[in-house]
């Protein structure tokens, strides 16, 4: 009923003629009892709007308002230290024309600011991170809660409105109108209007502007035009003070370039670049992405949801962000559903790395709706005595590590070793495990000839097969790179280890990174304009990777230094986060307009695609068979061009193909690719010639496995999924424990997701799992698991096999180093 009266009350001004004139009060409601009890004063210099006009409160609180056409609410700006009492908007009822404003002071007198970000939650479900939301904003104080939109059709804003709102949160929360928000009705926004209020508005924390904007379009037609926001947001920033930043929250990014302008029917320009803009926050594209904007000072940023995967196999999470005059300064991005994570990667049972005469310490600990604040590590020997004790130090969102002196431990070799660890959180809550060790010394790793060039090794993009018969692994090294490691695979040459680290909030750690591979040693690095989200090539003394804004670099493998860099023609959204591949003379990136051949000496174009461009982001890794490029647009197409000019040759979407997250692989001169709920074979020409369905969704960012007549398949949701590929008959699976947090598309709890493609070695495949678990099945005996690992976070990179040598990178920024145990 209250729905309704409100959309009545909303509707009833929608298509008046002419305006209204409206008065009234904004005052220190000190009880907040709602009602202005004798002694409460008004309160100067707030501004309050019909929508279109804005205003600023006089010495006692007052103001008027003359009223437009087109009025459907009364609203106010929080500002000055102040916050709502119960909303910042009134809907403006025919027959009333004073609309009074209680509101109460919060105490905070700081400049900055700091808030939680949410999107694309698109649910009517009640699911685990509302709660880690508003735990996480309790914990860090956080000023309110803002949805860039999606939230998403009916059912789920009616859910929202009444889940996810300033009285169940604790805090303030403000929503911003998406493109699936605009439903049907009298007019597209009429619902939303019904639950949220305004679809423009503004509010001020610290010594910022925050401005939030409406979707321009929609599932439905709005009744709002580019008109209504200008002469409003002309308004509004003509009443804001000079000296704040301004931070707008849109669903949609305006501009990938640097003129962000909103323009009237008559031509007029309203430049937000003179009212002080630093920061254009947006979703929709459900991407973990940030963005410099050239040289005018102004950063966007993405993010995808927190209720389950993004589009592009990103990690649902949300965001603490942290603003000042200056902008945006400190993105603090938090991963869903992890609770009560910790676990031990060294020292344990299955091996101790050491670094520079030091055991090494590493621990993996996590827990979503609070930071970890101090971890502490003790050892003790077989008697109950303390050896050692010592604080681990951060390094990243999840590893926690240090050194103990190998000395220490020396006199215990070959004993059993005990030890504890606790971390505390924030309010006070210990997490704690304990754990035993046999105290041995290091294992001397010596380099070899072999060498893992390319993401899954060759070229057609066929996971390796080995001979080598194992039961386990034992860990050989462990060394955190302080910031996450997503796609990119280890490539292996000469002792050299090669990856990328991503920094999608802050764009301070993504970087290209050289390792000796015997030890786990940072030779150099080089930090990248954007985070490399994919795999590293390698060609000769050429180390190849594109980041996420379409830039090319080619470094010295040996020395690190840059050789040529190449910006492409990448002029917009999506984010690039394909793996790109070698042939011959050329690296071949890119997707689009801006799939191109690069000469590998110079960085300059062989060919560039004209055929296609658009769809989503894709982590699929471009594969080459005989004499085609296949390649990936997700939400589009699979596309087969011509190696030596780039002419495009085929392309299929039929049969769930154009959802693009998995890399095709070639096997028996077949193309394997998967679509939606289904495997299929292609021949050269593009043509199906057999199909499996499959139990599960491949929407995991991996490569079918193929072991004899066996295809291993990695689900979203079901672990390994194996057929044969004579009869496409199912043989078996293996499921692993709930992931972490959640990557593949719309993924979620209780999803068991695999995003790294399986490796088979003689009659063992190696898994590594989203659950943050390694482990060893048994192909001969239907996938029988007989070994296991914990690293402690999600392993999304695919691996790599250097002789007797496993490398894996996980989330954590963690590269370890296995021995195949015989």
């Amino acid at each position: 009923m209250k729905i309704q009266l409100l959309l009545a009350a909303v509707l009833s001004f929608a298509g008046s003629a002419s305006g209204q004139a409206f008065t009234g009060n904004v005052y220190h409601d000190s009880n907040r009892n709602g009602v202005k009890d004798a002694g409460e004063t008004g309160i100067q210099h707030i501004s309050v709007s019909d929508g279109r006009n804005v205003v600023k409160t006089d010495a006692a609180g007052n103001y008027t308002l003359p009223g437009h056409a087109r009025q459907k609410f009364i609203s106010v700006t929080p500002a000055n230290g102040y916050n709502f009492v119960n909303n910042y908007y009134l809907p403006i009822d025919s027959g009333k024309s004073t609309y009074n404003f209680p509101m109460y002071h919060t105490g905070k007198s700081a400049a900055s600011s700091h808030f939680i970000r949410i999107t694309d939650t698109e649910t009517y479900m009640y699911g685990n991170w509302i709660n880690e939301v508003k735990n996480f904003a309790r914990n860090e104080a956080a000023d309110f809660v803002v949805h860039t939109g999606d939230i998403c059709y009916e059912k789920g804003m009616q859910f929202h409105a009444q889940q996810v709102n300033t009285k169940t949160m604790g805090l303030p929360v403000y929503y911003c109108i998406g493109n699936h928000d605009l439903v049907r009705g009298p007019y597209g926004e009429a619902l939303y209007e019904s639950l949220f209020g305004p679809v423009f508005y503004s509010f001020e924390y610290g010594n910022t502007h925050f401005v939030v904007t409406p979707m321009p379009y929609g599932d439905y037609k709005p009744s709002y035009t580019y008109d209504d926001l200008y002469y409003w947001l002309q308004n509004d920033l003509a009443n804001t003070d000079p000296a704040k930043s301004v931070v707008v929250f849109n669903h949609d990014l305006l501009t990938y370039g640097t003129d962000f302008s909103i323009k009237n029917a008559k031509g007029e320009v309203l430049n937000l670049s003179q009212h002080n803009l630093k920061a254009w926050i947006y979703g929709h594209w459900h991407y973990n992405f940030t963005h410099q904007h050239g040289n005018s000072g102004i950063r966007s940023l993405c993010a995808a949801p927190a209720a389950d995967g993004g589009i592009d196999n990103s990690i649902s999470n949300f965001e603490m962000i942290h603003v000042d005059k200056e902008g945006i300064q400190q993105v603090t991005r938090r991963y869903s559903y992890v609770a009560n994570h910790i676990s031990l990667i060294t020292p344990t049972v299955k091996g101790i790395s050491y670094s520079k005469g030091k055991i090494q310490v590493s621990a993996n600990i996590y827990q979503t709706d609070e930071l970890v604040q101090t971890v502490h590590y003790k050892v003790y020997n077989k008697k109950g005595n303390l050896l050692k004790s010592l604080s681990l130090q951060p390094s990243g969102d999840w590893n926690w590590n240090a050194g103990i002196e190998a000395s220490t431990l020396k006199p215990y070799l070959k004993d059993t070793c005990y030890s504890t660890l606790e971390a505390t959180l924030r309010s006070g809550r210990v997490l704690f495990r304990r754990d035993t060790f046999v105290m041995q010394s290091p294992v001397e790793l010596k380099s070899n000839s072999d060498n893992w060039t390319q993401v899954l090794q060759n070229a057609q993009r066929m996971p390796v097969t080995r001979q080598e018969i194992f039961s386990g692994l034992q860990l050989l090294w462990s060394a955190n790179l302080g910031t996450a490691i997503w796609k990119s695979a280890p490539i292996v040459n000469n002792g050299k280890l090669y990856l990328a680290t991503i920094d999608d909030e802050n764009l301070d750690k993504c970087a290209i990174v050289a390792m000796e591979a015997t030890t786990g040693k940072v030779l150099w690095r080089y930090k990248t304009t954007n985070s490399i989200k994919h795999s590293l090539s390698l060609s000769g003394n050429y180390l190849l990777g594109t980041d996420a804004e379409g830039i090319t670099y080619a470094l010295d493998a040996a020395t690190g230094k840059l050789l040529w860099q190449h910006n492409g023609p990448m002029k917009g959204l999506p984010p690039y986060n394909c793996g790109g591949v070698v042939y011959e003379d050329l690296y071949i990136t890119g997707t689009g307009n801006f799939l191109q051949a690069l000469d590998i000496k110079t960085g300059n174009p062989r060919w560039t695609n004209t055929s296609w461009n658009g769809g989503e982001a894709t982590p699929t890794a471009m594969t080459i068979w005989n004499n085609l490029l296949i390649t990936s647009s997700n939400w589009n197409h699979l596309f087969a061009h011509d190696l030596q000019t780039g002419q495009l040759r085929w392309k299929r979407s039929d049969g769930g193909i154009r959802f693009r997250s998995g890399t095709p692989a070639v096997y028996n001169n077949k193309l394997l690719v998967q679509g939606i709920n289904m495997l299929h074979i292609l021949n050269e020409e593009g043509k199906t010639i057999d199909s499996i369905k499959v139990g599960g969704e491949l929407k995991t960012m991996t490569a079918p496995a193929v072991w004899k007549n066996q295809v291993l398949l990695a689900t979203a949701a079901d672990g390994i999924q194996t057929y044969e590929l004579s009869t496409a008959g199912w043989l078996w699976s293996f499921k692993p424990a709930q992931s972490l947090s959640f990557t593949a598309p719309y993924s979620l709890p209780p999803a068991a997701t695999v995003e790294s493609t399986p490796i088979i070695i003689g009659d063992r495949a190696v898994v590594a799992a989203a659950d943050g678990w390694l482990y060893v099945l048994d192909l001969a005996a239907k996938g029988k698991m007989v070994a296991k690992f914990e690293v402690g976070a999600p392993v999304y990179a695919d691996m790599a096999l250097v002789g007797e040598v496993l490398y894996v990178a996980d989330f954590s920024g963690n590269i370890n180093a296995f021995r195949l145990v015989k």
